[in-house]
């Protein structure tokens, strides 16, 4: 652990994690920054369109993990919203897609709805906050819940409902991203940071010519069919090597091993707590399958949601960088050492050379968690609110 008060720029570390150097020097500074689009530029569909709140208005309750935090708004302190957003390039695509879906499920009682979106200090989306729903994960609580046979039907015509009505894939279904709403008692399908539409990948329900017709295999191209059957198989039987498919991303693509998780009967594991026979889940599973394989919105949903493929294009301009690599206009090579002109698309760059360039840039720095002053109010922007945002509640 680093925790010397200074503002670290750099730290260079041995493979096993002892330190070497650090440096507060700014021209060591990598950091990315990135572009936040203005929300004119989601078009979000549903009958209810979310609200805007700035990232100051959210106060800091949880660390969950990499860019996801639970937070309270300022103005309601019983209120547990989870906050999603990012701070680089790389998860641009995860963001825009995944605000866009949550915003068209919003009415499903199986999803979890989308709630804001989360602004900075200049207007831009930095992200999105959606209900917190307590109680744990259907992996983290499998233990004390009894999954009940009402929720695994639920799964089953919520994916329908995603895929053949609404033309999505969430391409990430695992027990981790499924929880219960306590109020409800309804399942509730989470994270579609990796959901596409469908057609943009191999998740369509039609496979190759070649594949035959049995039940199972018309479906080997769906990875969320694939995750839907491991899913149902883990929760009943505890299989061992269900834990690996859902760690195996490669493997709910192709579809390879997991027609023989249909075979039945199935027994239900010792420790797994069900309200049905373990042959009950079996049999609406096969059931689905069959009324899937039948079904023309396999071919085209019947009801698509629109969604911009892309994120508009911010403003453009030519810099002096050197080794820049642009998502959208890659970097000519140049010699070592030799700054070259490279057009920017603005939506990636190191935080060290906007502000050389006097060009605005989102600061993501906050406390570190043993630094953390619990005396006083943080703020979803990094900054205690007696630090002349928000407000001050102690």
């Amino acid at each position: 652990m680093i925790d010397n008060g200074q503002d670290m720029k750099a730290v260079v570390v041995k493979a096993d994690g002892t330190v070497v150097s650090t440096s507060s020097d700014g021209s060591a500074d990598v950091t990315p920054g990135t572009y936040y689009a203005p929300p004119d530029d989601y078009q979000l569909s549903g009958s209810t369109k979310p609200a805007t709140i700035a990232r100051d208005r959210l106060v800091e309750v949880k660390r969950f993990g990499s860019f996801v935090d639970v937070v309270r708004p300022v103005s309601q302190p019983s209120e547990r919203l989870v906050f999603k957003h990012y701070e680089d390039d790389k998860v641009i695509t995860d963001v825009w897609y995944s605000a866009h879906f949550l915003a068209g499920m919003a009415e499903h009682p199986n999803f979890v709805a989308l709630r804001h979106l989360v602004l900075d200090e200049r207007g831009g989306v930095v992200g999105y906050t959606m209900p917190f729903i307590p109680g744990g994960t259907l992996r983290s609580a499998r233990r004390s819940r009894i999954f009940k046979l009402k929720w695994a039907k639920q799964l089953l015509q919520a994916l329908d409902d995603l895929n053949l009505e609404r033309g999505i894939n969430h391409l990430d279904l695992r027990t981790r991203n499924l929880m219960v709403d306590p109020t409800t008692d309804n399942l509730i399908i989470i994270d579609l940071g990796k959901a596409r539409i469908r057609g943009e990948n191999l998740g369509t329900c039609v496979p190759p010519a070649a594949f035959n017709t049995s039940l199972v295999t018309l479906n080997l191209f769906d990875p969320d069919v694939n995750a839907a059957i491991v899913t149902l198989h883990d929760l009943v039987t505890r299989d061992p090597s269900d834990t690996s498919w859902e760690d195996d991303e490669a493997g709910l693509w192709n579809g390879e091993g997991i027609e023989a998780l249909t075979a039945g009967p199935w027994t239900a594991h010792p420790d797994a707590r069900l309200d049905s026979p373990a042959e009950a889940y079996h049999t609406i599973l096969t059931d689905w399958l069959r009324r899937r394989r039948a079904d023309p919105r396999c071919r085209v949903p019947a009801n698509p949601l629109r969604v911009p493929r892309y994120m508009p294009i911010p403003p453009g301009e030519t810099v002096d960088v050197l080794g820049y690599e642009d998502p959208l206009y890659p970097a000519p090579s140049t010699s070592c050492g030799i700054l070259s002109p490279v057009p920017v698309s603005g939506y990636k760059f190191l935080r060290r050379d906007a502000l050389r360039a006097g060009r605005p840039v989102v600061d993501w720095v906050r406390p570190a968690s043993t630094a953390l002053d619990r005396s006083r109010t943080l703020l979803a922007s990094g900054r205690y609110a007696d630090e002349g945002e928000g407000e001050d509640e102690g």
